[in-house]
């Protein structure tokens, strides 16, 4: 396998495999509901809804950087609010997830091995590191997520009574 072959296998992995450290993005976001992704569990940290999102965020700028084009992540856009909070947006924002991976698969895939250490125009950041970053940034939320949704799921047990 060449480096860029196992870049893509563990872009593939930290959003939806099986790792050996834990849940993957789309592990970490399964069982997750409009209510439960909406609803700040931990006061002062950003909802599930608002890691997805901003997660997306990222993705369309490393995939837009990889292309050698500008791109800036909006502050509008880092960690957004629902608008309607409903379970039809909710299902939108992961559909939105999966297409910003597919979108930067994509491109990955027809990046050459041997630019792999050159960086784009105007940036300082080599492609490789943008590999890594995308994988560690897509496990650094998901554990994220998934310490909120145990947070979550304690409040649900406590308040039905449950414990």
């Amino acid at each position: 396998m060449n480096e860029l072959a196992s870049h893509l296998k563990q872009i593939q992995k930290a959003f939806e495999g099986e790792a050996w450290h834990g849940p993957s993005l789309m592990e970490a976001l399964n069982g997750v509901d409009s209510h439960m992704a909406k609803r700040r569990h931990v006061h002062g940290v950003h909802s599930i809804w608002e890691i997805a999102l901003h997660t997306v965020a990222w993705k369309h700028a490393v995939t837009h950087w990889l292309e050698s084009k500008e791109f800036t992540v909006e502050e509008a856009d880092n960690f957004p609010k629902p608008e309607q909070g409903d379970d039809t947006e909710w299902e939108h924002v992961l559909n939105v997830l999966k297409v910003a991976q597919a979108e930067l698969l994509a491109v990955v895939a027809r990046l050459p091995n041997e630019k792999l250490y050159e960086s784009p125009p105007g940036r300082q950041t080599v492609y490789s590191d943008y590999l890594f970053g995308i994988v560690h940034h897509d496990l650094y939320h998901a554990g994220q997520i998934a310490l909120l949704k145990k947070a979550a799921q304690v409040e649900m047990t406590e308040g039905s009574g449950l414990k």
